[in-house]
């Protein structure tokens, strides 16, 4: 991979009176360029961006093609910043609830949610609905699962507004109380741009424009696809892959209008750098309070090992952790072929972030690069420092080894000779619904004839377009298999339970979405079959 020499070293503009004097140099060495060429090349990642905000100096350099076969990638490069959105959504909610200008925020975070969009937001049973919080939405622990899977973009072949997907809510379950474990959720913070976009009326896209983007001079940060593809500056295209080719597939953009305040910017590491200042100085366009409130961790997340063993918190969107003795603010995300990796380390008012045109690959690269460069700002010793690739090595290879695994693993307790269907294939083709995952239209596809025909239902009406393909396991019990419709790989996998009427036809299908034992169950979903 080629480094964009050109466009390296360059500081940006200081940030003002109230910054530190900086007399640091360039990260980009020929050993670090040598590095990153290197990681990209072990993780098959075509292009990527770096910024690096040290002191009041910014240095920022593109490595590889934002554009196969030869367009590079330069700091300007534009790519999907995907779940970031979330740190910048809930900044902004801050900033609403600082500024004393709407009575609907007299208490806060501590506001119902119902209070603000009580038509909309119905979740669980009549007390969750009336107390759950915009504290608990922002920190990810209102007890709603994932739901990744039932995140829609259209229905009846018509876009959903946010308010029609947050009414999506009240057919999901909850798998938690309240307040009790954190639990990533899109749902929730889509369900707080819509809050937003209710008190200000305004498209949240615009929001965050005059509330931020403008304010910090981010114009090169975007909240709609088009506009992205209409601008100046080059937007990456994005790519996965294909380990049996040994080339790269591209994955055509997408409209991620859709994503809302869970995911919906476009930006490049350059406007991002500014946005890492603003935290690092504490600047404006946020007060003192806003600053705070974006610092405070709210939710103990989770416990890991990667970069030692300890605690990580969550607040605004962002996951804090004390690493090397240095509290270090992070957030990873992934687009469909796109990813970015935000680190902020506030007592030595140093930060990075990193941009690739690859998913789950990128953030594999973008991890391994963000910490050797943090290492290296920290002067930490090799002997003493973290092997993030083969922990993301480990991380792979476990989840492919339970994606072979699926059916032991969903029915360890099985007969040595699958029993056989009750029903054939093409009786159990059909349309089957569920209010909160919407419609399933189950087809064969293949050669009937040799009987090598697949069970899939193609999901072509979600945010992160998807199909599922049914293997059989025994008597009505199969693998669902989740397969990401952009990126031809495995996602994961369901358990699911073709039920049988008294008719003799089939009724319906129980998905399983967590195999028995979960730490966390996300319980079921029933489809009833009605075609």
């Amino acid at each position: 991979m080629d480094s964009q020499d050109g466009q390296s070293q360059r500081p940006l503009a200081k940030i003002g009176a109230s910054s530190t004097a900086s007399t640091t140099s360039s990260p980009f060495t020929d050993d670090l360029r040598g590095y990153v060429n290197k990681v990209m090349d072990e993780w098959k990642v075509p292009g990527l961006a770096v910024a690096v905000v040290d002191g009041d100096q910014v240095y920022t350099e593109g490595f590889g093609y934002a554009e196969l076969p030869d367009t590079k990638v330069t700091p300007e490069t534009l790519f999907f910043a995907g779940s970031t959105t979330k740190t910048i959504t809930a900044a902004a909610l801050a900033h609403m609830i600082d500024s004393k200008n709407y009575s609907s925020l007299k208490d806060g975070w501590s506001t119902p949610i119902s209070s603000i969009i009580r038509d909309d937001f119905v979740v669980g049973n009549e007390w969750t609905t009336a107390h759950l919080t915009l504290d608990d939405a922002v920190s990810h622990r209102t007890g709603m699962a994932p739901h990744d899977f039932a995140w829609m973009r259209t229905e009846g072949g018509m876009i959903l507004t946010p308010a029609e997907m947050v009414k999506k809510l009240r057919a999901l379950k909850l798998s938690a109380e309240p307040r009790t474990v954190y639990q990533y959720c899109h749902h929730m913070y889509v369900a707080l741009g819509h809050v937003i976009e209710t008190l200000s009326g305004q498209w949240l896209g615009d929001y965050l424009r005059k509330t931020i983007f403008e304010p910090l001079s981010m114009t090169a940060t975007y909240c709609d696809t088009q506009d992205a593809m209409d601008a100046p500056e080059h937007l990456a295209s994005g790519y996965y892959w294909d380990a049996k080719r040994r080339e790269y597939g591209l994955v055509a953009f997408d409209s991620m209008r859709e994503g809302n305040g869970a995911g919906f910017v476009i930006s490049n590491v350059v406007d991002y750098a500014k946005w890492l200042k603003c935290l690092l100085y504490e600047t404006e366009p946020f007060s003192k309070q806003s600053h705070k409130d974006i610092r405070k961790p709210r939710m103990l997340a989770y416990q890991e090992e990667k970069t030692g063993p300890g605690e990580v918190l969550h607040g605004l969107g962002w996951q804090q952790k004390v690493v090397h003795g240095v509290l270090v603010y992070m957030y990873g995300a992934t687009e469909a072929a796109y990813a970015t990796q935000v680190y902020w380390l506030p007592e030595l008012k140093y930060g990075l972030v990193t941009m690739a045109n690859v998913a789950a690959p990128g953030n594999a690269a973008e991890e391994t690069i963000a910490w050797k460069m943090v290492e290296d700002k920290l002067g930490v010793p090799e002997n003493e420092r973290f092997d993030i690739s083969g922990h993301m090595k480990a991380a792979a290879d476990r989840q492919a080894e339970r994606i072979r695994s699926a059916a032991d693993i969903l029915y360890p307790i099985r007969p040595d000779r699958p029993l056989p269907s009750p029903l054939n294939n093409s009786q159990l083709v059909g349309t089957y619904i569920d209010e909160g995952y919407g419609v399933l239209r189950i087809d064969e596809e293949g050669s009937t004839d040799a009987g090598q025909a697949t069970l899939i239902a193609r999901r072509s009406d979600m945010v992160f377009n998807y199909q599922l393909r049914f293997r059989h396991v025994s008597g009505s019990f199969w693998v669902v298999e989740i397969w990401y419709d952009d990126t031809r790989s495995q996602e994961g996998f369901w358990g699911g339970e073709f039920r049988v009427g008294v008719d003799g036809n089939a009724s319906g299908l129980m998905v399983h979405l967590s195999p028995e034992g979960a730490e966390i169950d996300d319980g079921f979903v029933w489809f009833e079959r009605v075609t």
